[in-house]
């Protein structure tokens, strides 16, 4: 407890007294249940998957086997600890604790939600990847696959791509996050100043760069032959489904230019608290101003 009361001292020193006044147990408990998504689809990918029937002559299944052009642990990382990096130093330039928190841990639940999703699909489907034969190397006459138990057992994990979906995990969590920052995405958002960094085609450009990266992954595992187009197109999906659900729970629509006042523009939810701070913060007040409206009219 000591040690924990420590860091709150330095943290309330560097950000300001009231730097942990959001602070909830409930926030606790969404750590708690990200996390056990991401073990979960770490068990899951341990598991033996679905063994599918195959025919030694499908052409479907019999593509050469490539070297990846990006690993699972480059893409994974980069996934995570880009988009996190920005979102600390950010965080830290505006002295907020709630904004670095809300980042991390809506990435954090968005990239575990969509491991476990991937996992369970890629055991439970047990479809065959493209250079699947290339892996089982086929015995005729002993009518079995002769190659590596851990490729071959891979290789019937092609359904949906972990690439895809840990890359559109990523990117899309990223994407929403400088939107929110800059107002990219609503044009109805009104931007002050003549500078460079007020440019719309300049602001909209830097959210879809991290889009383009995921692009780049999922076309990269048709092209060595490790997923079918419906495999990417499906983690695509899945990744972003999950990430841009988890972002949205914790920060406000990108979409709107009420989130984009001089006193909103790029400040997280208030996710858990009193009630009237909620709708003060996150509604702008809106409740309170028709309710005096509805009284002036009696």
């Amino acid at each position: 407890m000591a040690a924990l009361t420590r860091i709150q001292d330095k943290i309330k020193e560097l950000f300001g007294r009231d730097s942990l006044d959001w602070l909830s147990l409930s926030y606790a408990i969404d750590w708690l249940v990200a996390s056990t998504f991401f073990f979960l689809g770490g068990f899951v990918s341990h598991l033996p998957p679905f063994e599918r029937e195959f025919s030694p002559g499908d052409p479907v299944i019999s593509h050469k086997h490539h070297s990846s052009q990006i690993s699972g642990t480059l893409n994974g990382s980069i996934a995570l600890y880009i988009p996190l990096i920005l979102a600390v130093v950010v965080g830290a330039m505006k002295r907020s604790a709630v904004g670095i928190h809300h980042a991390a841990l809506a990435l954090w639940a968005g990239r575990s939600l969509t491991r476990f999703a991937t996992e369970c699909l890629k055991n439970r489907i047990g479809r065959l990847r493209p250079d699947f034969l290339a892996r089982c190397k086929w015995d005729a006459a002993a009518k079995a696959c002769t190659g590596k138990s851990v490729n071959i057992l891979d290789g019937r994990r092609s359904f949906p791509s972990g690439h895809s979906s840990t890359a559109f995990a990523g990117m899309t969590f990223l994407s929403l996050w400088l939107a929110g920052q800059t107002a990219a995405w609503c044009f109805a958002a009104p931007v002050s100043g003549r500078a460079a960094t007020a440019s719309r085609l300049g602001r909209f450009t830097l959210a879809l760069l991290p889009l383009a990266y995921a692009i780049w992954v999922a076309v990269s595992r048709l092209e060595d032959n490790r997923h079918h187009k419906e495999d990417v197109i499906a983690g695509a999906l899945i990744g972003a489904l999950c990430s841009g659900i988890c972002y949205f729970i914790y920060w406000p629509n990108p979409f709107s230019a009420n989130n984009f006042t001089p006193e909103r523009v790029g400040q997280p939810r208030v996710t858990y608290g009193p009630r009237e701070s909620y709708n003060e913060r996150s509604n702008g007040g809106f409740e309170l101003t028709r309710l005096q409206d509805d009284t002036e009219h009696v």
